[in-house]
């Protein structure tokens, strides 16, 4: 799909129906776990996973980490808790502990998400995790390891499956862009936390992000670099 066709389009469910079977396979009432943030990607996953789920007999739960390395870590846990209970989505709040912690922040987050999902994972039963990384994401990990010296098994970057010792993460919104997902986000009046690290340029990340149009403008696109991953 050429992301730039339908930008603002939101996604309908015959369109993620169809990226969720290529994700598969799962079970005859499939039961699934959400990595919910409550920033906009993740919650218009949310929406669209409960609903998929919903329609097949099954669950999708929320799962949200309270990492405590920002001061409104807990108190957005708790509004993305009510947020979901409003709309009858199942949601559970998993803490970090409060350790020290040394060196660069998001990776710390990131790693104590993956962690504390896949953990409750184990212990619940539940098979598939699914994460919302989107096209702009994937082309940001492209461009982070290409800087870092990645060779090309490296730049294939993120996978849409990814089978662990314990669960299938599934990425089922690689081929699409930001847009789509606020423009789902949108079309369903969905609420969402907005975490300032995501601006913050002392993150490399955040630097490429903030590159994008210039990047565009010489033909690196998002799209092209998600092209070249896969």
């Amino acid at each position: 799909m050429d992301i730039g066709e339908t930008a603002a389009a939101p996604i309908g469910r015959d369109e993620f129906a169809c990226l969720m079977a290529a994700v598969g396979p799962y079970e005859k009432r499939p039961r699934l776990a959400v990595g919910c943030s409550g920033g906009a990607d993740s919650m218009a996953l949310t929406l669209l996973l409960h609903d998929w789920a919903t329609a097949r007999g099954g669950t999708a739960i929320a799962l949200t980490v309270d990492h405590r390395l920002r001061p409104d870590s807990t108190a957005e846990a708790d509004r993305v808790a009510a947020w979901l209970q409003r709309r009858n989505i199942p949601h559970e709040i998993l803490t970090r502990p409060e350790t020290p912690v040394d060196g660069n922040l998001q990776a710390v987050a990131r790693a104590a998400r993956y962690d504390l999902m896949s953990r409750w994972c184990i212990k619940h039963g539940v098979l598939h995790l699914a994460l919302a990384h989107h096209c702009e994401d994937q082309a940001e990990t492209v461009l982070l390891r290409l800087a870092r010296g990645s060779g090309v098994d490296g730049l294939s970057a993120m996978a849409p499956v990814v089978e662990t010792a314990s669960v299938r993460l599934l990425r089922p919104l690689l081929e699409l862009s930001k847009a789509r997902l606020r423009a789902t986000l949108a079309a369903t009046d969905a609420l969402h936390v907005e975490d300032p690290s995501n601006d913050n340029p002392s993150f490399a990340r955040v630097r490429f992000r903030q590159a994008t149009p210039l990047l565009a403008a010489e033909g690196l696109t998002p799209k092209r670099l998600c092209d070249t991953a896969r």
